[in-house]
């Protein structure tokens, strides 16, 4: 067995931030999305976990998601989340790496016909979070 991991590319807002209110001029507010370091936990197993975001522009967008995260992290562990020995690392990335899979609150899967891709269809969608900012 080979300790390769192929990268999962993990989006930010609306993935693992709870992203409740839309953009709010670049604060991060909200809570971790519920399950997510659980997951992340058994993900990191099989993945290198990649946090990339329209946030990763800026050397301030890196910081305050890498903040929030270790937070976000340190008050789950308090609630008793995770075991003491489990260690969950996230990498950040500046530009779109070479991911193995993305997983994104906006993304479609391109399958090879664009005709899958109704342009009035596009306009109309809406991410999980659109209700709770509508």
């Amino acid at each position: 067995m080979t300790d390769f991991k192929p990268i999962l590319c993990l989006d930010f807002d609306g993935v693992i931030h709870s992203y409740e209110k839309g953009w709010q001029g670049g604060v991060i507010y909200g809570t971790v999305t519920p399950g997510f370091f659980e997951w992340a936990q058994e993900a990191q197993k099989f993945f290198k976990l990649v946090i990339y975001s329209s946030r990763s522009k800026t050397e301030g967008g890196v910081i305050g998601m890498s903040m929030w995260m270790h937070e976000q992290l340190a008050a789950w562990r308090k609630n008793g989340g995770g075991r003491d020995d489990s260690i969950l690392t996230f990498e950040y990335a500046r530009e779109k790496p070479p991911a193995f899979l993305t997983i994104d609150d906006r993304a479609l899967t391109f399958r090879g016909s664009w005709a899958e891709f109704s342009p009035v269809q596009l306009r109309e969608f809406e991410p999980w979070t659109a209700a709770s900012h509508g």
